[in-house]
């Protein structure tokens, strides 16, 4: 896990590069100056490459999550967080209606 969260750190700085590399050439072309367009083809193509990188990240990221939770599969249901939502909702029911109390 912390090599994923190590590599995450690690694409979200490059993003910020790539992102700092896109506002100096739009700086460019705002005042006039010639830009190349290869170095733009390679510049959005780095950019997607490493959103892509991201996504994927992310992804392996949720899945230990899961797993460290013993949730399998494709889906998986938190009773606890459900029952967490659930009560939220009576509450705001309970407030809004006037209802007093109500069995919990």
């Amino acid at each position: 896990m912390s090599q994923l969260e190590n590599e995450r750190e690690q694409i979200a700085l490059t993003l910020k590069e790539l992102g700092e590399e896109i506002r100096r050439l739009k700086a460019q072309i705002e005042e006039g100056e010639a830009t190349s367009k290869t170095e733009t083809g390679k510049l959005m193509s780095d950019v997607r490459y490493w959103m892509r990188a991201s996504h994927e990240t992310e992804a392996q990221i949720a899945n230990v999550r899961r797993k460290q939770k013993g949730l399998a599969g494709d889906w998986a249901l938190d009773l606890e967080r459900a029952r967490d939502e659930i009560g939220c909702r009576m509450a705001r029911l309970r407030r809004c209606c006037g209802a007093g109390s109500v069995p919990e």
